[in-house]
C-alpha cells in the first residue's frame, strides 16, 4: 500500500518477508543492517528509528509486538530531493564511478521524497498493525447501483472515432521516429499533442479514469522503449529506464502527474539516443562502443575492449578508427572529458575525485587530456565552465 520496500528480518538477520519493487544496485546494499537491529532492540514497541546511509537512502525501522524478536525495515525513501551537484558529491564520498552513476540516479528518481510528518505516519501505521495478530478480510456482498457501460459496437466505433483514432496512430509513429532519430526539437513539437491523446483514453476504464491514464503510460514506456530501441541504445540503458519510468507511472496521484511525465519520459529516452546510440556502426564496432560506454568509469585497454567482443585487437583498432574517426584511446578520452565536465560544473568536487570518477587513475595525465580537448585545464573550465568546448 505505501509503494515502499519492505522487509522483516529476524533478530540473526536472515529475512523472513521481503516485498521488494526497487532494485539496490550491487554496490549500495544496505551495509549497515547490524547497526540497525541491535538499535532496534532498545526501543519499546511504540518507537522507531530512521537510518540514513552514506548514499542518502534512509529507511524507517520497528520492533513489532508479535512477535519480538523480528525488525520491520521500510525502505529506501528519500527524505528531500537530490541536486546533480549533490549526486556528485555522493559519488566522490562513496569513491563510485561514472559507471555506478547512471544506476545511482536512477534509483533516487524512482524513490518517493518523504517528509518527517510522513515518515511518523508510516510508523504508526506499522506499529499499530504489528500490535496484533494478522485478520485476513473476505468480501461478503458487492452491491452496485451505478448504470453498468453500454458497450459500443466496432461499426458505431470506426463511424464516431476513426479520425481521431488515425489521427493518434499517426502521431504515435511520428514521435516514435523522432525518438529513434534523437529529434528532440521534434519530440517536444509532437509532446503537446500526447495530453490530447491520452485524454481519449481516460474512459477505457469506466469510473476509473486514472487507472486508465496510468495504463496507457505503461503501453507508451513500451512503445519509447522499442522505439530508443531502434535508435541504437543498448538495452541495458533502456532496461533501467524503463523500469524507473513504470514506477513513476505507478506512483502518480493525479492526471496532470501523468501528463507531466509522459513529457519528460519522452525527451528522456530522445536524451539517451543522442548520447549513447551506436545507430550506423557495423556490428562490431556497436559491441565495442556499448562495452566502453558501460564500462567508463573503470581503466580500459585496446586489449581489454578486444577480448570483451571476441577479436583480433589490431582489426578492431583499424575498423574503429575507421568508422568513429578515432582510436579506441582518443574516444574513450573523449567520453570521459564530456563527463568530467558535468562534474567540474560543481564547486564541491575537488578535480582529483573528479577525474577518479571519470577512470583516470593519473590525475597528470587527466589534466593532461583535458586541456587537449578543451584547451583549458581543469581549473581553468571550473573558473570559466561556459567558455569551455570540446574540440571535435
Amino acid at each position: 500500500m505505501t509503494q515502499i520496500d519492505i522487509v522483516i528480518i529476524q533478530k540473526n538477520g536472515i529475512p523472513i518477508t521481503r516485498i521488494q519493487e526497487n532494485t539496490l544496485p550491487v554496490f549500495q546494499r544496505l551495509k549497515e543492517l547490524d547497526t540497525i537491529l541491535n538499535r532496534v532492540q532498545h526501543l519499546a514497541t511504540n518507537e522507531y528509528l530512521t537510518y540514513t546511509d552514506s548514499a542518502r537512502l534512509s529507511y524507517l525501522a520497528a520492533r513489532p509486538n508479535q512477535p519480538e524478536d523480528e525488525t520491520v525495515i521500510l525502505g529506501p525513501f528519500l527524505t528531500t530531493t537530490l541536486t546533480v551537484d549533490e549526486i556528485a558529491a555522493i559519488m566522490a564520498e562513496n569513491s563510485y564511478t561514472i559507471s555506478e552513476r547512471r544506476q545511482l540516479t536512477q534509483l533516487y528518481q524512482s524513490l518517493p521524497v518523504l517528509a518527517e510528518a510522513k515518515i511518523n505516519d508510516l510508523a504508526t501505521l506499522m506499529t499499530n498493525l504489528f500490535a496484533h495478530p494478522l485478520i485476513g478480510a473476505s468480501e461478503k456482498v458487492k452491491l452496485s447501483n451505478g448504470p453498468q457501460p453500454i458497450a459500443s459496437s466496432l461499426a458505431t466505433v470506426n463511424s464516431d472515432h476513426r479520425q481521431q483514432i488515425e489521427a493518434n496512430y499517426a502521431n504515435e509513429d511520428e514521435i516514435t521516429n523522432a525518438i529513434a532519430s534523437g529529434d528532440q526539437a521534434t519530440v517536444q513539437h509532437l509532446n503537446i499533442t500526447m495530453t490530447k491523446i491520452f485524454d481519449s483514453f481516460v474512459n477505457r476504464i469506466p469510473g476509473k479514469p486514472l487507472r486508465s491514464s496510468k495504463n496507457i503510460c505503461f503501453v507508451f514506456n513500451t512503445i519509447c522503449r522499442i522505439a530508443a530501441h531502434k535508435g541504437g541504445v543498448h538495452p541495458v540503458y533502456l532496461n533501467d529506464i524503463s523500469e524507473k519510468c513504470a514506477l513513476l507511472i505507478e506512483r502518480q496521484n493525479t492526471l496532470q502527474g501523468l501528463h507531466v511525465l509522459v513529457h519528460s519520459m519522452t525527451e528522456e529516452y530522445c536524451q539517451l539516443v543522442q548520447s549513447v546510440s551506436t545507430a550506423g556502426y557495423s556490428p562490431m564496432i556497436k559491441r565495442a562502443v556499448d562495452y566502453i560506454l558501460l564500462n567508463l568509469g573503470h581503466s580500459m585497454t585496446l586489449n581489454q575492449v578486444s577480448k570483451s567482443i571476441g577479436t583480433n585487437r589490431s582489426y578492431l583498432s583499424r575498423k574503429f578508427k575507421q568508422e568513429t574517426g578515432l582510436t579506441i584511446t582518443d574516444y574513450i578520452n573523449h567520453r570521459r572529458i564530456v563527463l568530467a565536465k558535468q562534474y567540474l560544473s560543481s564547486q564541491q568536487l575537488p578535480i582529483t575525485d573528479v577525474a577518479f570518477m571519470t577512470g583516470f587513475n593519473d590525475l597528470n595525465y587527466f589534466i593532461r587530456v583535458f586541456k587537449k580537448l578543451t584547451g583549458q585545464t581543469p581549473l581553468q573550465f571550473r573558473q570559466k565552465p561556459t567558455s569551455s568546448a570540446i574540440k571535435k
